[in-house]
């Protein structure tokens, strides 16, 4: 449900509030925390990784602040593995619209709303479709 209003808000405002992403992360860790220091650990391990992956790219100016934090908040109710294929998929998604972007659109600089391809992948690994 998160993801969905995120999208809704970076493709109507260009950002993701943090309204969105706060009480979606607070929600993951929680629920984890209930399930055991196993699943705790596997959520915060989720969410590193989403933060080491993704950081290098915001400083590339490749993503926003706001798509990071989203997908550490997915990252929350996800595992490592589970994560790293929602980042690598994010990004091949990302890419065929950017090539359809580049191929429909005479202006090249064209934002891509990361938190789509971010919710496609997502729901691609939970459908278990990947």
């Amino acid at each position: 449900m998160f993801l969905t209003g995120a999208v809704f808000t970076d493709l109507f405002k260009d950002r993701i509030f943090n309204a969105w992403v706060v009480p979606a992360m607070a929600t993951g860790v929680i629920s984890s925390i209930i399930q055991g220091p196993d699943r705790l650990f596997q959520s915060l391990s989720a969410m590193g990784a989403a933060l080491l992956i993704l950081l290098p790219v915001y400083f590339l100016k490749g993503i926003a602040a706001g798509d990071v934090k989203l997908f550490m908040s997915a990252a929350s109710f996800l595992s490592l593995s589970d994560t790293l294929s929602c980042i690598l998929v994010s990004f091949l998604i990302a890419g065929v619209i950017s090539v359809a972007v580049i191929i429909l659109k005479k202006n090249k600089q064209k934002t891509i709303h990361f938190a789509v391809p971010a919710l496609i992948s997502v729901l691609f690994v939970i459908g278990g479709v990947l």
